[in-house]
């Protein structure tokens, strides 16, 4: 009988993670199932050796555990079969190809194979959603200083309320695609790449992007020449998906690379995951994950 390995992070959701991911228990009641935290896996190339390959993978999670199980564990030649159990706050990978929390867990493999990469201080790293810098980055990062200092919920819209009139410094940008075009932008408040649909447990601010499409484009957007009262609509209509309508606000370029960088640091965020300090980051479609 298989054993299906499930990977969880206790720390994630408030520190239910490890909560959530037994609800596989019940799910998958007679099974054999076995829990591993991801802070106990030191080494996943030794990890993936030591588990017959007949036997299954389930990483149970939001989008930042499993951006982080994809990036910890690129190429290391992953010959079990690999599931993903949908146990997060904001699910969006999820969402956007039809899936629900807590649904029964679904072979991931065909969508890890060409996931975009993005480039943040020399580092590199793929995601599944979308890379950004401004409000909705300072957003988690205030989000995480609040659950870290034992906020058990955060309401994320307030919080990015508060955030435009005090936190976030509004900035310029300059954007340059994959053929070089270079287009300036001022008062900029969100300044984002895509590849799926959602951002932000259920947010659709790409509604046009498909993560499967042939061509492997991915969608930007930048939101720009934005006071904070006007700053505070546009917030509102992305909220509500009306963001589009903002033509003179709102610029949409589809794409496979783009290079974007802001007058003065900022927070990135990588699947809702934060990055500190950095003011410049380099998204590329198209990249192949070995597992």
């Amino acid at each position: 009988m298989s054993t299906y390995h499930i990977i969880y992070n206790r720390l994630s959701r408030s520190n239910t993670g490890e909560l959530e991911a037994h609800m596989l228990d019940e799910i998958m009641a007679g099974e054999s199932l076995k829990y591993w935290n991801v802070e106990d896996i030191g080494d996943y190339h030794e990890f993936f050796r030591n588990i017959p390959t007949d036997d299954k993978i389930i990483v149970a999670g939001g989008d930042g555990t499993l951006n982080r199980f994809i990036n910890d564990t690129d190429c290391c030649n992953v010959l079990q079969d690999v599931y993903f159990f949908p146990a997060g706050s904001g699910n969006d990978f999820a969402r956007d190809i039809g899936k629900k929390k807590h649904c029964e867990p679904f072979e991931m493999r065909k969508f890890i194979s060409n996931l975009p990469a993005v480039t943040v201080n020399g580092e590199e790293r793929r995601f599944f959603n979308s890379v950004s810098l401004g409000l909705d980055a300072q957003v988690c990062l205030e989000a995480d200083r609040l659950k870290s200092a034992g906020r058990k919920s955060v309401n994320y819209a307030v919080l990015a309320v508060k955030c435009i009139f005090t936190k976030y410094k509004f900035c310029d940008a300059v954007v340059t695609d994959g053929d070089g075009n270079r287009r300036e932008f001022k008062d900029v408040l969100l300044a984002i790449t895509t590849k799926g649909r959602y951002f932000g447990g259920g947010v659709k601010i790409s509604p046009n992007q498909d993560r499967n499409d042939p061509d492997e484009n991915m969608t930007f957007i930048i939101a720009h020449n934005l006071p904070a009262w006007k700053a505070l609509i546009v917030f509102a209509s992305i909220v509500i998906g009306k963001h589009f309508s903002f033509r003179k606000n709102v610029t949409v370029i589809e794409g496979k690379e783009f290079t974007v960088e802001f007058s003065q640091p900022t927070p990135i965020q990588i699947d809702g995951e934060t990055v500190v300090g950095q003011s410049k980051y380099h998204a590329a479609a198209k990249h192949t994950v070995e597992l």
